[in-house]
């Protein structure tokens, strides 16, 4: 669904797709319904069936990408999707071959159902795409996010709807009370992806990873970190190996993750990364990497190496292109926290839309559950 961006945005690049429908002898694609064996070892990740059926709606935000969440302090929880197809299934459950938004907001109960229909849109005058850029014909996608006061805050990157291309990064945020959301200008961030997660410390400071493309290599990303105060979000400084300076040019590679498709938060007292492995189209690898450290600056070397999950989706015997692996740290019983992980089609495996009709279960997240002992958290 996504169009061409710098390597190191792969949380939320693909190829173009969807360039025609093609017609086959059947109205509906079908994905394959993968029988997964999942070891009971105590420390192996497995898929959450009721997590994952959330994503299966059928009114508003029907399939989409990005499923970022941010947990409220009145135990809600905020999820922040990119270019989404909302409203607009089919009879027979398909949707049209093409999305019609390029964001969306659903909030979720504080008793975290897993029951769509208890997690509705949120709507700013009956529009549900809030985070809107005032440059006519640029549109916006949400990334990590936090809570500061009555505030959802949000690096949304800016994307020219004429050439795909990104032209800005700017923080958003989404006041609760009544769904508006306000801008506020950001500095000159080098060609860094701020998008890789967000962490509010108790020191005062909100901490946000970014990626960039590792030079001479295949997709590989080099990962930054900001902060900036609680109280002054447009305030950053950049860490350059040894203090906090304010300049992005001179901010230090903290590790090299084997993709931009990265998701860093706070997870039972240690800084979780995780990435996936390169890929730009189907059949391109299944691998998720993980890494646990104590600190926001280090300590994440083993994310080129240390696979904590394959990814079990097939369709014709082919793997789909997935990305924007995100961890979600409020979903955190039995000693396991959540991530989800998003599918874009089969293509060019798979015809991904047949007779102008599309699978809306081939562009919907995964969610995996991941044991603290795994990471050893």
């Amino acid at each position: 669904m996504k169009t061409h961006l710098p390597i190191c945005i792969a949380a939320i690049i693909a190829l173009p797709l969807f360039h025609a429908c093609t017609k086959t002898s059947s109205s509906t694609l079908q994905t394959e319904k993968v029988s997964v064996a999942i070891s009971n070892a105590a420390t192996a990740a497995y898929q959450d069936a009721n997590a994952t059926a959330f994503f299966r709606r059928t009114t508003g935000s029907i399939a989409f990408d990005g499923a970022l969440s941010v947990p409220l302090s009145n135990g809600k929880v905020v999820w922040l999707f990119n270019d989404t197809f909302y409203d607009d299934m089919n009879a027979d459950g398909t949707v049209p071959c093409i999305f019609n938004k390029h964001n969306t907001v659903l909030l979720q109960p504080a008793n975290h159902s897993w029951d769509p229909a208890q997690t509705s849109n949120l709507l700013l005058y009956g529009n549900p795409d809030l985070f809107q850029s005032i440059t006519p014909g640029n549109y916006y996608w949400p990334s990590a996010g936090v809570e500061i006061g009555n505030t959802v805050y949000t690096v949304c990157l800016e994307m020219s709807s004429s050439t795909g291309q990104l032209v800005n990064e700017i923080m958003a945020g989404l006041n609760e009370s009544d769904n508006t959301v306000s801008y506020t200008a950001i500095p000159d961030l080098n060609g860094i992806d701020f998008t890789k997660g967000m962490v509010k410390n108790l020191d005062g400071y909100v901490y946000i990873w970014g990626g960039k493309l590792r030079p001479n290599t295949i997709g590989q990303c080099d990962v930054y970190v900001a902060r900036f105060p609680q109280n002054s979000v447009g305030n950053w400084t950049f860490w350059n190996g040894s203090t906090w300076g304010n300049s992005a040019a001179a901010a230090a590679v903290i590790t090299t993750a084997p993709s931009g498709g990265i998701s860093v938060s706070y997870v039972n007292t240690k800084y979780v990364m995780i990435s996936t492995n390169f890929n730009m189209q189907c059949d391109g690898g299944t691998a998720i990497y993980g890494a646990a450290s104590s600190s926001p600056t280090s300590g994440w070397d083993a994310i080129a190496t240390n696979v904590i999950y394959n990814i079990p989706d097939r369709l014709q015997g082919h793997t789909p292109f997935f990305y924007t692996p995100c961890i979600h740290p409020e979903f955190n019983a039995n000693n396991e926290f959540l991530f989800t992980y998003c599918i874009n089609t089969y293509q060019p495996c798979v015809a991904p839309c047949n007779n102008n009709k599309f699978d809306p279960d081939i562009y919907r997240p995964r969610a995996v559950r991941v044991p603290f002992a795994l990471l050893n958290l």
